[in-house]
């Protein structure tokens, strides 16, 4: 019974990040419209115990006439053992808007709101404004500042903070059916710039089809708070 644990809690580990890596989420959509994505997965196990796994995506991208661009997206995972604790119970959803200012400078907004029991963490809400910028191929530089209210179940008192929130993303096209993409966040508190935190993430993508892709992702956390960690996580994505 312990291995089954171990293993969907490394199967729900990709899922149980404080911190979302929205700027992974975006896709470079050139179509005018409306694209949809969505991955649904349920797993149940019998055996000495009954544990049951929950895990779901949904991603819309849209371009507007009026060059407005942008995405929300949502993820709600849970897996949990009959009548005990849960392993995992996460789930956020996200809301980013962007419009082009000049013809390398993007102006965008962005919402946040989320969930993760799996670190004590009750609520997290913030809302944001910052530029975005490529000025070398497939390199695009982000600058920030994002209001942030967090609500922890083992601290009593709710943190609200000012943060600077600013990244670095760079993807390649190695061939006609792999990606390959890099991104590293670097935030801190405006009131105490040495309490910060780095994110860094690399995911390389396999397209099987224009429909189906396939995606292995690093993870790594720095937080000066203490609370690190590394992941490694695999998935499969259906895009239409």
């Amino acid at each position: 019974m312990d291995t089954i644990k171990f293993i969907i809690t490394i199967m729900s580990i990709s899922l149980c990040v404080a911190q979302v890596n929205t700027e992974a989420m975006r896709t470079e959509n050139a179509t005018l419209g409306l694209t949809h994505s969505f991955i649904f997965d349920l797993s149940y196990f019998s055996g000495e115990s009954e544990i049951i796994q929950l895990a779901s995506s949904y991603k819309m991208d849209y371009l507007l006439k009026s060059n407005y661009y942008g995405f929300i997206q949502a993820e709600y995972n849970r897996a949990f053992e009959k009548g005990n604790e849960d392993f995992t119970n996460r789930g956020f959803i996200h809301f980013r808007t962007a419009k082009p200012i000049t013809n390398k400078i993007d102006v965008e907004g962005f919402l946040q709101k989320e969930t993760n029991h799996f670190i004590n963490l009750e609520n997290r809400e913030l809302i944001g404004l910052g530029l975005r910028t490529n000025q070398f191929n497939n390199l695009y530089w982000g600058l920030g500042l994002m209001y942030e209210s967090e609500e922890y179940n083992d601290i009593q008192q709710i943190q609200n903070n000012l943060k600077s929130t600013n990244y670095i993303n760079y993807k390649s096209n190695i061939s006609s059916i792999l990606t390959f993409q890099n991104i590293i966040y670097y935030q801190f508190k405006t009131s105490k710039v040495d309490n910060y935190r780095i994110l860094w993430e690399s995911n390389l993508s396999i397209f099987a089809t224009k429909s189906i892709s396939i995606h292995i992702k690093t993870f790594y956390r720095y937080d000066t708070n203490g609370n690190n960690h590394f992941e490694l996580s695999n998935g499969l994505g259906i895009q239409f």
